[in-house]
């Protein structure tokens, strides 16, 4: 067996296993590898591994030697039966043995006080340990061949993406390891969450695919260790990933924040500005938000409604970006919530800025006073308007509802209005608050679908009122033939008063998430609009 000794290159062989027709042979020979001390490469159901036998000092070694690991980021150890917990942690709460029964084999990892029998390499010195049982078969094969807990962190270069492939691995660890078995993609592409069990409130080091909603679910308690959310120098770490930069490609990656018209308006603006100043920047986009950087440099990460199609792709596409020499990566914020708690952990850890887009940050317009539109040809009756917010569910489909209403508490016919989202999921209800405040109005939405906004439903309407500047301008951006019938709803009911738009906020901003009494504000606000509207229009 090869030695691994400092910068000498090792043998390292390659093996295919299919999971679900696992040969025992190549998994006997890789247990020996392990049984003699040396490292082997494996697939787990978060990323790829790189495990050698915990309880051999010399072997550990070999993993921070390949990894160019820091000695003070304590490893996971990798066991295939819950009762190999007894040999290793001297403590087993009744709280660690309730989430095993739930998520064990799976993406959790507890952290334990441990037995002596872990030595200081392991654990970084300190008294607990990280230990995971995997659900992935080829990595619990290899376990139990081997007879001993593998201690297994990400097998990549330290600091770099993790891999979910095995190519990936080949291209950081080939010749630093004895074996690398290729088990085909990772199901989660992000690392397990690791919890912390020896304080009162479990607390979670490391966001993953188990949720602290799900480990509220099976204890009724669990918070976020602090830093997550603050990054400290000074941090002795107690699991993988709480201290240093992690998950980082050869390019700079640039995080933005905010609502998601404003991320693909500020997006689109940077990627031009990069691009004249000779940058090669690329964007990393979503199923829904993709369309708005047509002829840019782009790789679509996943679909907003489905995360784990984000987290499975994320670490996939940072390589794929690197390996096209692009020096700028412009990746959107995602919703934080579930697992979007953990990808977006991983993308700010792999991020060298972060851009935060409030409310005023980007012009509605360049270059153009909107007062000098104010002579716009003003649209009569017998006409189709539409409607257009971020996701359909709360101005948009409040603003149909109310211009709906009084078009027919006036008699007037010949008014087609609906409304569409810029990213909206397709089918999805109004919101509850949205309902809420109208119905008390006597206009009932219970029944609207939201609208993703395409190119055919913009075609086909003769006025486009959008909540926001940001909407209006990601249309006519995109679409610039349509430009003379986009406005705000603010600015059109400006303009067809012959009011001056300038030095007015033209935008109404987005309940969501908000109180329902913010939901009142913006309806008034919505109505208050349309009523203007409508009495300038019955004067023409």
């Amino acid at each position: 067996m090869n030695e691994n000794k400092e910068n000498e290159t090792i043998n390292t062989k390659i093996v295919k296993l299919d999971p679900d027709n696992i040969d025992y042979n190549i998994i006997k020979e890789a247990s020996e590898i392990i049984n003699k001390g040396g490292v082997v490469v494996f697939p787990t159901e978060t990323v790829y591994g790189i495990g050698a036998d915990a309880l051999n000092d010399e072997a550990v070694d070999k993993i921070f030697k390949a990894k160019g690991r820091p000695q003070d980021n304590p490893l996971i150890v990798h066991i295939a039966d819950y009762n190999e917990l007894y040999n290793l942690i001297s403590d087993i709460p009744k709280n660690a043995k309730l989430l095993a029964d739930k998520f064990w084999p799976g993406p959790l990892t507890m952290i334990l006080n441990k037995k002596d029998v872990l030595s200081d390499k392991i654990t970084a010195g300190l008294k607990t340990a990280a230990i995971r049982l995997p659900v992935n078969k080829i990595a619990l094969a290899l376990i139990r061949e081997s007879k001993k807990p593998i201690a297994a962190p990400s097998a990549n270069i330290s600091g770099k993406p993790s891999p979910t492939e095995a190519r990936h691995v080949i291209e950081d660890l080939m010749g630093k390891v004895d074996m690398i078995i290729d088990g085909g993609s990772t199901d989660i592409g992000l690392e397990s969450t690791v919890v912390d069990m020896t304080s009162e409130v479990p607390m979670i080091l490391r966001p993953g695919k188990v949720t602290k909603e799900d480990i509220i679910n099976v204890l009724g308690k669990c918070d976020y260790d602090p830093s997550i959310i603050k990054n400290d120098d000074k941090l002795i770490p107690k699991s993988p990933g709480q201290k240093y930069r992690h998950y980082s490609p050869k390019a700079r990656v640039i995080l933005y924040k905010g609502s998601i018209e404003k991320i693909i308006e500020k997006i689109n603006n940077d990627y031009e500005k990069f691009s004249s100043e000779g940058y090669k920047a690329g964007i990393m986009s979503t199923v829904q938000t993709d369309a708005y950087y047509i002829g840019k440099t782009k790789i679509m990460v996943g679909d907003r409604t489905k995360p784990l199609t984000i987290s499975s792709n994320l670490f996939k596409v940072l390589r794929d970006f690197d390996h096209m020499e692009i020096d700028l990566i412009l990746a959107e914020q995602v919703d934080d919530s579930g697992l979007g708690k953990a990808i977006m952990n991983r993308l700010s850890k792999a991020s060298s800025q972060t851009i935060i887009l409030r409310k005023g940050d980007t012009p509605l317009t360049q270059g153009e006073s909107l007062w000098d539109r104010r002579n716009v040809p003003v649209r009569r009756w017998n006409m189709n308007i539409l409607f257009v917010c971020t996701g359909n569910t709360c101005r948009s489909s409040m603003a149909e509802g109310i211009l709906k209403f009084f078009l027919k508490e006036n008699n007037i016919e010949n008014i087609n209005v609906s409304s569409a989202g810029i990213s909206a999921f397709e089918g999805q209800q109004a919101n509850e608050n949205a309902i809420k405040v109208l119905i008390n109005k006597g206009i009932d939405i219970k029944n609207h679908k939201a609208r993703q906004l395409t190119e055919e439903i913009i075609k086909d309407s003769d006025l486009i009122l959008t909540m926001t500047g940001g909407h209006k301008k990601i249309i006519t951006s995109a679409l610039s033939e349509y430009s003379d019938k986009v406005y705000t709803l603010k600015e059109y009911a400006l303009i067809v008063n012959n009011e001056s738009t300038e030095d007015e906020n033209l935008d109404i901003d987005d309940p969501y998430g908000m109180d329902i009494k913010t939901y009142k504000e913006t309806e008034n606000e919505i109505e208050e609009q349309l009523v203007k509207i409508i009495k300038a229009l019955d004067k023409l």
